[in-house]
């Protein structure tokens, strides 16, 4: 390593050095001495003193753009979502109480109105139908013959012969006969539709979906009037009352079941167009609202629609996910570009050009898409409002400096 050696110059004196830095330090102390002196007298003579006030750095104005709010019509989409559900199901049990003998359908059997699903067994109301055929005829036969005696009656009555107690007995006899062949004839009636009901059908078009009874088991009606057979009851389950043999489903029309936000209503009718989209049939299908429920769900906030959908070839079942996106009628609004709106959603607000400078100014706004929100409250068309990469640095009262209207 080499060593480098700086040597002072030479005629070099230390002390005439020290002896120069010392003179130049006395000279600027006595002349700082002699400024405050000056500056004592003139104040102890009532003279102003002038104080050199520091240079003011004027603010340069921000450079934004400017977008104004926007009048148009605007038709916005209210989605909602559910479960494609059959257009009528029902739980077919028989209308008579017996033996289940007979079933003539299995599940995903497609039936039409009127053919025969199940049997009850029918030799019991095969021989109450003979009953009440022979209990017609034995009141018939009683009616005969109290006719004919009221008639030989009213003859010898209108000769003075018969009195009119007897009259009146045999009048009485002829009535309750004519009541008795009634209440027969009402029987062999009900006789006679008990065993028809023995045999269940169809009430409508539709597919077998569940069975929850087969052959040989015991089927009752209950909670129905009671009649001969139990034949007039109501259609029922078995084995108590509870589930009946099939369940059947008319699919020809299905319903999508779509449930929407409450706030959503407002934009929604009767006849309001969209379109069901079926995750599981991976088709789009045309509808229209039909069914606008009246019930407001009290825990979701939500409320039922239904919109119908023809399904001539049972293709789309019952269950299936369904999505709706309804077309609401145009209504005017204004809107803005969302970019121009700060603050939180509660506390929104946005600046606004006003002679030169910001003006921050609140507004209330809902979101319309990834692009726009619909202002409610605080602007109106007219207003110029501020927008560009440099927002974020105004403040209320800021000088600003537009370079041009902002165009996307």
């Amino acid at each position: 390593m080499s060593n480098t050696y700086i040597f002072p110059p030479a005629g070099f004196n230390g002390a005439n050095i020290m002896r120069t830095v010392m003179m130049s330090g006395i000279a600027l102390l006595l002349a700082l001495g002699a400024c405050g002196k000056d500056e004592k007298k003139a104040a102890d003579a009532g003279e102003p003193v002038t104080a050199t006030a520091p240079a003011v750095v004027e603010q340069k104005p921000i450079e934004l753009s400017i977008v104004k709010p926007v009048t148009e019509q605007i038709i916005e989409p209210v989605v909602g979502t559910g479960s494609i559900s059959a257009s009528q199901k029902s739980n077919i049990g028989p209308s008579v109480s017996g033996i289940l003998e007979k079933t003539f359908v299995a599940v995903g059997d497609r039936v039409k109105q009127g053919d025969p699903l199940f049997e009850i067994r029918k030799t019991d109301y095969v021989i109450r139908l003979q009953e009440a055929q022979f209990q017609v005829k034995l009141a018939e036969a009683d009616f005969t013959n109290a006719k004919a005696e009221y008639e030989r009656i009213s003859e010898l009555k209108s000769s003075g012969v018969v009195s009119r107690g007897q009259m009146d007995k045999i009048q009485a006899q002829y009535s309750v006969s004519e009541a008795r062949l009634g209440i027969a004839r009402a029987n062999l009636a009900k006789a006679r539709q008990a065993l028809d009901d023995t045999t269940v059908r169809a009430p409508y078009d539709g597919v077998i979906v569940y069975q929850y009874k087969y052959d040989g088991e015991y089927m009752s009606v209950m909670g129905g009037p009671p009649g001969v057979g139990d034949g007039g009851g109501a259609p029922g389950g078995g084995g108590g009352g509870g589930r009946g043999v099939f369940d059947i489903s008319k699919i020809d029309v299905v319903a999508a079941i779509v449930e929407i936000p409450e706030t959503k209503l407002r934009f929604v009718r009767l006849g309001t167009p969209g379109i069901v989209r079926i995750d599981g049939m991976g088709k789009e299908y045309p509808s229209q609202v039909h069914v606008i429920n009246d019930q407001v769900d009290t825990v979701s906030r939500k409320v039922q629609l239904r919109l119908a959908i023809l399904n001539p070839d049972y293709a789309i079942k019952p269950g299936l996910f369904a999505r709706a996106t309804l077309t609401s009628d145009p209504r005017p609004a204004i809107t803005l570009d969302r970019r121009a709106v700060l603050g939180p959603q509660d506390a929104q607000y946005v600046f606004v050009a006003v002679d030169g400078h910001a003006k921050q100014t609140k507004i209330t706004s809902r979101e319309l898409d990834a692009r726009r929100v619909e202002i409610l409250e605080g602007l109106t068309p007219e207003d110029h409002v501020l927008m560009g990469s440099n927002l974020t640095r105004v403040r209320d009262g800021d000088a600003i400096s537009v370079e041009m209207a902002y165009v996307d």
